[in-house]
């Protein structure tokens, strides 16, 4: 697969490069991914080619810096600009270059008047350059002399006649309410480029036409190369499990009872939701869109969303045996069934059965936070989780039901027989994670993840901790060979987000803290295994 690193401050042009990039066999890191360095340095010129050309020179300076700069790395950065007819000349266009400048003080009103004066001429382009560095082992192979090469995709439009008023699409938060995509309706739609559905948005999408000029050049060249091979694995005796249920059915007791004893990987939905929310809107504080809004309107408008991230990360432990935990839609499962099985795995899919009453009493008592207290609003969760498909699941007719109407005990006989001719894992966690300190050289994440493992509990007000904190703890519990400095810590945490952790951050305390998600507790059992029986070297 193909990785390129692209230098961009703006977490919204990241998600929909990436967006772009979905069904090619291609890899979009961000710069800050890669690095804990800043990105480049933008300035603010009127020329074109000067700009790309000074941002470029900027962008290989950070890249030299962050020791990323190999003759075989590609990188990428992209700029927008905007020409509206009426104001611009032949010689300048205006906004241009400087439009996500121009557009912190611009109002409708005042362009409108603008236009006006100018003579009313409301036609406009946006258009999109990205630079494409040539790493030094091609430009010889290919006979490509100079530096790097700029990709152009434009889009002509016009001014709406009126304002429209209408949200950001969370989940494709690029056709948005803030960025001059609320005021440009392209020629043939009939709304503004931010108020359109994606699928009519993508016939428009000026950006898209540059990264499929990038990616078409890319495939001239014979670097994009599918490497999906759907005979290669093949694990026709192993049991894998999808199991859904309302919320406090025992999905989560289920999976980690088989995670623990089984020795089965645990991946939990909801945290690759999360992990999409974040890669679109950061870190969500108080007051910012509820998680549950957002997982409804992307099973509705991308159904896989959470399942394509969730097919890449078995991908890389393909021969591990898996429990699925917390689909929500019947479309969802159905995707992860059928990429599984190019994968050779097969899942039994499972409903867990709980009364209303009593999965309500095991929320109060549980007390995650975000937990509601009261029976309405425990109700109007349960008629969310039906909108998104929940009882789709449970009616199809391949889904298989375990009750859990009474006691954990028999929730976990009714495992215990379904999967007893597997052999019990050999040494518990706690019993492992007292042999940690005996192993040498263990990998940054992986004394992350064990160190969190063992500040695990199932209560569900479990403490976070800072990159400090968890810094201490590696310390405490590793062989002297293998602690880790607190920047190293921090450093990690800070150039990317993770399905491992949970985040707590608040407004007016800018220090996040940490701790291990669902997904992150099946990880770290899974590594701390791999510690003890393969002696994992850094």
């Amino acid at each position: 697969m193909l990785t390129i690193t692209f230098f961009t401050s703006n977490a919204t042009k990241l998600a929909h490069a990436r967006y772009l990039a979905e069904k090619l066999p291609v890899k979009i890191n961000g710069f800050r991914e890669r690095t804990y360095h800043a990105s480049y340095n933008e300035p603010r010129l009127d020329s074109r080619d000067e700009l790309l050309r000074q941002s470029y020179e900027s962008a290989v300076i950070q890249s030299k810096k962050a020791h990323i700069l190999s003759g075989q790395h590609f990188f990428i950065l992209e700029d927008t600009s905007v020409r509206i007819e009426a104001l611009s000349s032949t010689s300048s266009d205006v906004p241009g270059l400087d439009v996500k400048y121009w557009m912190k003080d611009a109002t409708f009103q005042a362009l409108q008047a603008s236009i006006a004066v100018a003579g009313g001429d409301r036609r406009a382009v946006v258009r999109s350059d990205i630079v494409l560095h040539i790493p030094q082992d091609y430009k010889g192979r290919w006979g490509i002399e100079t530096d790097y090469l700029v990709f152009t995709g434009e889009e002509s439009g016009f001014i709406v006649d009126h304002e429209q008023k209408f949200e950001t699409n969370v989940v494709y938060p690029w056709l948005d309410n803030k960025t001059f995509n609320k005021w440009f309706r392209p020629s043939g739609a009939e709304n503004a480029l931010g108020n359109l559905p994606i699928a009519e948005a993508e016939k428009f999408d000026f950006r898209k036409k540059s990264f499929d000029k990038l990616f078409a050049f890319f495939k001239e060249k014979g670097l994009l190369v599918d490497e999906r091979r759907q005979e290669s694995f093949s694990f026709p005796d192993q049991v894998n499990y999808i199991i859904c249920g309302f919320t406090c059915a025992g999905k989560t007791t289920a999976s980690q009872h088989l995670a623990n004893e089984y020795d089965y990987l645990h991946v939990e939905a909801s945290d690759f939701m999360q992990h999409s929310f974040r890669l679109r809107h950061g870190v969500r504080t108080q007051g910012a869109l509820p998680i549950g809004d957002f997982a409804e309107r992307a099973l509705r408008e991308k159904p896989e969303i959470a399942a394509e991230g969730i097919a890449a990360y078995l991908k890389s432990d393909i021969g591990a045996r898996v429990v699925i935990s917390g689909y929500r839609s019947l479309a969802e499962v159905d995707w992860t069934l059928a990429r599984m099985e190019e994968m050779g795995k097969r899942f039994r899919v499972v409903f867990i059965e709980a009364s209303q009453q009593e999965r309500f009493e095991r929320m109060k008592a549980r007390s995650r936070p975000g937990d509601v207290q009261d029976f309405s609003r425990f109700q109007s969760r349960d008629e969310q989780q039906r909108r998104m498909g929940l009882d789709d699941i449970r009616n199809d007719l391949r889904t298989v039901r375990w009750n859990n109407m009474s006691t954990v005990l028999e929730l976990l006989a009714i495992i215990d027989a379904e999967v007893v001719k597997l052999p019990r894992a050999s040494s518990s966690v706690e019993e492992m994670l007292g042999r940690v300190r005996t192993f040498s050289r263990i990998k940054l994440e992986d004394a992350i993840l064990v160190a969190l493992l063992s500040r695990w509990s199932n209560d569900e007000t479990r403490e976070y901790f800072t990159t400090s904190e968890i810094a201490k703890i590696i310390n405490q519990i590793v062989n002297p060979t293998s602690r880790k400095h607190k920047d190293n810590v921090s450093r990690y945490f800070n150039q990317n987000y993770y399905v491992y952790y949970e985040i707590s951050s608040s407004e007016g305390k800018p220090t996040r803290r940490f701790r291990l998600s669902n997904t992150g507790y099946g990880r770290a059992v899974q590594t701390l295994r791999n510690i003890i029986g393969r002696k994992v070297e850094e």
